[in-house]
């Protein structure tokens, strides 16, 4: 089974500010992107591909926006807590000040779900 390793130093971002949604993935994916060499547009599609079949929160101020993408061999993942938080479209109305971002190679998707949870 694929795994991720430890979240570096370099994986964790604090009090990120945005105007938003968007802007919050837009900046998470660019900071990903920078990191692992990836072309960050790519990037925020497929976050944001996945984001527009439902909102990828989870509640009590969480999310965990992800993507499958064909262009990594291995696992990306961050952690970004938000400052103030933002409206997620959560399933409990409350806005979401902890991110956990998870890009997941799409050669390896049927390890992905068991991964997740």
């Amino acid at each position: 089974m694929m795994t991720f390793r430890n979240l570096s130093e370099e994986d964790i971002t604090l009090d990120l500010a945005t105007k938003g949604k968007h802007s919050a993935l837009s900046r998470i994916a660019f900071k990903l992107a920078r990191r692992t060499g990836l072309d960050d547009r790519a990037v925020l599609r497929g976050i944001w591909r996945r984001e527009k079949l439902g909102s990828t929160a989870i509640g009590r101020g969480i999310a965990v926006p992800h993507a499958l993408l064909r262009s990594i061999s291995s696992p990306v993942a961050s952690f970004t807590r938000l400052a103030p938080p933002i409206d997620f479209n959560s399933p409990d109305s409350d806005p979401v000040d902890l991110v956990f971002t998870l890009l997941w190679p799409r050669s390896e998707a049927r390890t992905f779900l068991p991964a997740l949870s």
